[in-house]
């Protein structure tokens, strides 16, 4: 199953290591949403696993 959550507004990062942590959508995922506000999802970057030119493939 597949769900669009729109477009990477931000991303989070070690700033010791400059290691990206996590990137962040728009939306109202109540489960993903623990670290964010305003009804941001966070996606852990562990969590990615493609990335192509116009689409990025999440597990959750």
């Amino acid at each position: 199953m597949a769900k669009d959550f729109g477009y990477v507004q931000d991303v989070t990062a070690d700033l010791e290591t400059g290691v990206i942590t996590s990137i962040i959508v728009p939306g109202n995922n109540k489960i993903l949403n623990m670290f964010a506000g305003n009804n941001d999802i966070v996606i852990p970057w562990k969590n990615i696993k493609c990335i192509g030119d116009d689409i990025i493939l999440v597990e959750i």
